[in-house]
């Protein structure tokens, strides 16, 4: 509606000036209109609300240009939230603190373009806490992957790829977004089990066919069956080749980069 319309463009604004935390009551301290009007605008119906997925993917588009090399990345984040009566308030892992604390999660989606280094963020979907997810009978893992689901159509026109930190590289997730048309860009953990996968040639006895061939010692490479990676403007040397995941429990495109520090 245009009512809706005229609110929007005055919340934009009211974002860039408002200091410290932003609510609906920093809203109507500042903004032209009442507290509740700027409640009432975004508690509209979903029929009725505008679709902040699709705008955001309008802007991107025409920040980021044509469309060369994108990925989607994901990140939930911990926002710090006193009290108990909050939808949804828990307890959430914060990569800061790094440890679990009483607050509020909610998991962001951008848009990144790989040759401009540029990232835009096109939706925050707000975590259930345990307590929720418990009576769904649902992991987190599980409640991220129906937050991709329920984007799915906008995302994959976009891209198939899904960019997120070592918290994701589980069979559980890769193998749900792989349900979806996606595939998962990560890291693994520090502990990750990896093995060279085997090229020789097959014996013709019965059984399951070898695939593994020794596994894989950071501190001590076989370079023979890896690729050197050319990188611009980055410190270390990094290698490339088709390894085998125990957790994900399949073969994987594995680059390995050795960093000066000895990482």
């Amino acid at each position: 509606t245009k009512s809706f319309e005229k609110i929007l463009i005055e919340v934009i604004i009211l974002f860039m000036v408002i200091p410290r935390k932003i609510n609906f009551t920093q809203m109507g301290r500042y903004g032209s209109h009442v507290e509740q009007t700027y409640r009432n605008a975004f508690g509209l119906k979903k029929s009725k609300c505008i679709d902040w997925l699709k705008l955001n993917v309008s802007l991107a588009k025409r920040f980021l240009g044509k469309q060369g090399r994108w990925a989607i990345a994901i990140d939930p984040s911990y926002i710090s939230k006193a009290g108990k009566k909050t939808p949804h308030i828990g307890r959430f892992w914060s990569g800061c603190a790094q440890s679990v604390k009483h607050g509020l999660e909610i998991m962001g989606i951008g848009l990144i373009d790989i040759d401009t280094k540029d990232c835009m963020m096109l939706r925050a979907h707000q975590s259930l806490n345990n307590k929720e997810l418990s009576l769904r009978n649902k992991t987190m893992v599980d409640f991220y992957i129906s937050v991709i689901k329920r984007y799915r159509k906008e995302l994959l026109k976009l891209s198939t790829l899904i960019v997120a930190d070592a918290y994701f590289s589980t069979s559980t997730f890769v193998n749900g977004i792989k349900k979806e048309g996606f595939s998962l860009i990560s890291r693994f953990r520090d502990n990750a089990c990896l093995f060279y996968v085997y090229a020789g040639p097959r014996t013709g006895k019965r059984g399951r066919p070898k695939t593994k061939d020794g596994k894989i010692d950071m501190k001590n490479l076989d370079l023979t069956r890896m690729e050197k990676m050319e990188m611009k403007d980055i410190e270390g040397t990094a290698y490339t080749l088709i390894a085998y995941s125990k957790a994900l429990r399949c073969k994987v495109r594995l680059v390995i980069w050795q960093m000066p520090n000895g990482k």
